[in-house]
């Protein structure tokens, strides 16, 4: 009768191990079919921002490319324009802009005729 019984504690404690066993395992291949799928998402989200940043930097590139483009046109117009001053008027506007960028009054610097 004893050993009967130990028998079938035995037995159930193989059934036991074996269904843990078996757990373990089917756990094991969800984890990592969850791996799996994390790092497809992640590759696909890798390559979508991957692709967002090359348009934005494609635009980026644009604008600048416009606004540099804009800004020589400006400077080439209004380069135009102070080519065909004359010395006199050229004389002015460089003594407007020397009273205020050189310290003091005009009164204060001799030989400038304001």
């Amino acid at each position: 009768m004893e050993r009967d019984l130990l028998s079938k504690v035995l037995d159930t404690e193989r059934e036991i191990q074996a269904k843990v066993e078996s757990e373990r395992k089917r756990l094991q291949e969800k984890i990592e079919k969850a791996r799996k799928e994390a790092e497809k998402r992640v590759m696909q989200e890798e390559a979508a921002l991957r692709e967002e940043l090359e348009k934005s930097v494609r635009e980026a590139e644009e604008i600048a490319k416009k606004k540099a483009g804009d800004i020589l046109e400006a400077a080439a117009r209004r380069a135009g324009k102070l080519r065909s001053l004359s010395d006199e008027a050229l004389h002015r506007i460089v003594i407007k802009y020397l009273d205020s960028i050189l310290p003091g009054r005009p009164i204060d610097r001799p030989n400038v005729q304001s």
